[in-house]
């Protein structure tokens, strides 16, 4: 279980994903996960609504805390986007060539 809590979670103006503040041992730090992470990472349905947006990130609130510590330790005032290759597990990212085409294949 992830060490971080969730403070808010919601989709911005423009239904592109879910933007999110998570307190972390070194203070608050926002992050954003494209609309496109969701669709491809957690099967998002296209088009789907903004409440749909918000369900599957609860849904998967812990796995998604767990990457977004590990993207980002230190808290900063910055928004740190998540992209797809954060959810991609470890054994898979051998080597950069490799990485660059599980990216290609998950964007």
């Amino acid at each position: 279980m992830s060490s971080h809590v969730l403070i808010w979670a919601a989709v911005p103006h423009n239904s592109d994903g879910v933007v999110f503040q998570v307190r972390m041992v070194h203070g608050l730090q926002r992050f954003h996960m494209s609309r496109r992470v969701l669709e491809n990472v957690f099967d998002l349905e296209p088009r789907a609504s903004d409440a749909r947006q918000l369900e599957l990130f609860y849904e998967f609130l812990e796995r998604i805390l767990v990457r977004a510590g590990k993207r980002r330790s230190i808290a900063s005032s910055d928004t740190v986007a998540l992209h797809a290759t954060d959810f991609i597990p470890p054994s898979k990212k051998e080597s950069g060539s490799n990485l660059y085409a599980i990216a290609r294949g998950a964007v």
